[in-house]
């Protein structure tokens, strides 16, 4: 009897278990649009380490490589998401990859950008209209990607950006004007893309860069931070940094930020 009830009590919990954990989905890869927050190659690797979607690609037992040396990385240190901005916008980017051929198999697109534009607009009197643009141009991206089959699509939004070394430099007024135009490019985001909920065949995932960078700053022990305000790119270890420079995080809060990704993903 004693047999037959540990029995019952093991599948019992091996069903909960198997109910309550949601299998994440494989992918033959990664195609990323972005910026320096993103780029592992293209203009440099702007932090200590192995930026996120390394460590998401990693995750997936998947090796990512620059475009530049053949790889599906498009991201670029320095790109806008204004189309004006040059062939390394992440506009540009994006029609690259849509023009030439492309691998099969299952594929996740990763669209992050808008911190660029947000931080070239802070101060001047049509920062909002240029903060729109930029997130009319991530929507036609999402849309042109959704238009040519992709199926799982990556778009994290900002985090307030006054938290940055760089832009905290500025003062109290700097920090206020940067955390408003991330907040209102946030907003514009989420109505953009609110247009593809429930599309068929489409599996758009948000990861809430915001809320995560919140968290950070109101409990950064919990986080694995022991300085979120100093940059680290002076010293030889980083270890507790959030920053490794002005604006660049450390490759450890790329992979919290990668793990976050991953929950997303999970979810869906």
């Amino acid at each position: 009897m004693h047999r037959l009830v540990r029995s019952l009590i093991v599948a019992a919990a091996f069903t909960l278990m198997s109910s309550s954990v949601h299998p994440l989905a494989a992918f033959d890869r990664i195609v990323v649009f972005g910026d320096s927050l993103s780029d592992n190659g293209n203009a440099g690797r702007a932090s200590n380490g192995p930026v996120w979607v390394e460590h998401l690609a990693e995750r997936f037992g998947l090796t990512l490589k620059p475009s530049r040396t053949g790889g599906s990385n498009y991201a670029v240190g320095g790109a806008r998401l204004d189309p004006r901005s040059g062939n390394t916008s992440l506009r540009a980017q994006a029609s690259a990859y849509l023009q030439g051929s492309r691998a099969r198999g299952s594929t996740l697109h990763i669209v992050y950008g808008g911190g660029n534009d947000l931080l070239a607009t802070v101060g001047q009197p049509q920062a909002h209209r240029i903060v729109d643009a930029a997130v009319a141009s991530l929507r036609s991206i999402v849309a042109d990607l959704a238009g040519e089959g992709a199926t799982d699509i990556l778009v994290p939004n900002l985090p307030a950006v006054g938290i940055t070394p760089a832009v905290r430099a500025h003062g109290r007024q700097a920090v206020e004007a940067a955390n408003t135009l991330a907040a209102h490019f946030n907003s514009a985001l989420d109505r953009a893309l609110s247009e593809f909920a429930g599309r068929a065949g489409l599996r758009l995932h948000r990861l809430d860069v915001w809320q995560m960078a919140e968290r950070v700053v109101s409990d950064p022990a919990a986080a694995g931070f022991t300085d979120i305000a100093a940059p680290c790119v002076q010293n030889r270890r980083c270890e507790g940094h959030l920053f490794w420079d002005g604006i660049h995080p450390t490759t450890q809060a790329h992979r919290r930020l990668a793990e976050a990704a991953i929950r997303v993903l999970e979810a869906q």
